[in-house]
């Protein structure tokens, strides 16, 4: 990004990244935009999907035993939802959340 730009240094934009405080929703709303701006037309679509991850261990966050439907099974793994912004010549990621199966959110212990 630093060298793409040119208007900010390797050193500002690592400050900004780990040290910088923001409002994260109103930062979101200026992203969209920018987005919507650059990539958004009659010919975009907004692509909703879930993914799965594998997972061998029981103590990672999000981790459970839940049916995948791409392994046709039930499976220890993360469950995430996307939203992408696709347009002809770029897809861009809007939204990646983790899903926080029951199971995870009423153990204390995790």
């Amino acid at each position: 990004m630093a060298a793409r730009d040119g208007k900010f240094g390797f050193d500002q934009i690592h400050h900004f990244v780990t040290d910088g405080v923001w409002s994260s929703p109103s930062l979101q709303a200026v992203r969209l935009q920018e987005v919507n701006r650059l990539v958004g037309d009659k010919a975009t679509y907004l692509v909703i999907d879930d993914a799965a991850l594998s997972k061998k261990g029981d103590y990672e966050v999000g981790v459970a035993a839940q049916y995948v439907f791409e392994f046709g099974k039930t499976s220890n793994c993360q469950s995430l939802l996307s939203v992408i912004l696709a347009s002809r010549e770029v897809p861009v990621m809007i939204g990646l959340r983790l899903f926080f199966p029951k199971s995870c959110t009423v153990d204390v212990g995790r």
